[in-house]
């Protein structure tokens, strides 16, 4: 039988060989933070234009306050909770401003939970960044947040993971703009049936940006 003492440099030794998969870059977070907007609801999105600056600072603030590296799946169960948050504070009045930064830490907690593959530079993840999809709405978009954020996607390379992350994100502010009482039929236009659905395109394939939904 192995001992104690037998056991630990093995251990050890897969934990430093283990590949530990790498955070977003501050850019690329906020770019999701936009990108996460653009086939929410549109009241929603209107709102959260008009709070660009509280948006970006809720990523900031939440990646400030991250307490360290946790697994993905975790970091998506967060996810979902502060989706439940945010639409409660949107139920009691809460200031604009203030929902703005909860949804800013809410793409960060998405991030966090589709981190990009590991050994990637900063510089190949903003490149990853460089262009954008919404995988589209899944078959019950209104279903518990909890539910939305086990929903399996696709994250092997850091392109993939950066679309999952923006997805979750904009999956969930349908939900939240829903159970605030607020105006979700846009969920219908943008099945996960027919997509993706460009958001962003590299500035060198087209003349101008991608149209709103």
């Amino acid at each position: 039988m192995p001992t104690f003492r037998s056991v630990l440099p093995a251990t050890l030794l897969a934990l430093v060989l283990s590949p530990v998969r790498a955070d977003w870059p501050q850019t690329a977070e906020r770019l999701m933070a936009a990108d996460a907007a653009f086939y929410a609801p549109p009241d929603l999105r209107r709102q959260l234009a008009k709070h660009r600056d509280e948006l970006m600072a809720g990523v900031d603030a939440a990646r400030s306050a991250a307490a360290g590296p946790a697994e993905p799946a975790a970091r998506r169960r967060d996810a979902a909770r502060r989706a439940r948050d945010v639409a409660s504070a949107i139920r009691k009045r809460a200031s604009f401003a203030d929902v703005a930064r909860s949804v800013g830490a809410l793409v960060h907690d998405a991030a966090a939970g589709f981190p990009p593959p590991p050994g990637e530079s900063p510089d190949s993840l903003l490149q990853a960044a460089r262009s954008s999809s919404f995988l589209g709405f899944p078959r019950e978009p209104f279903a518990a947040p909890e539910g939305l954020a086990a929903l399996p996607l696709s994250d092997t390379s850091a392109r993939q993971a950066y679309d999952a992350a923006v997805t979750l994100s904009t999956r969930l502010l349908a939900w939240i703009w829903k159970e605030a009482g607020g105006d979700a039929s846009v969920v219908k236009k943008h099945p996960e049936a027919r997509g993706p659905y460009a958001v962003r395109v590299p500035q060198a394939a087209t003349a101008r940006p991608a149209a709103r939904p």
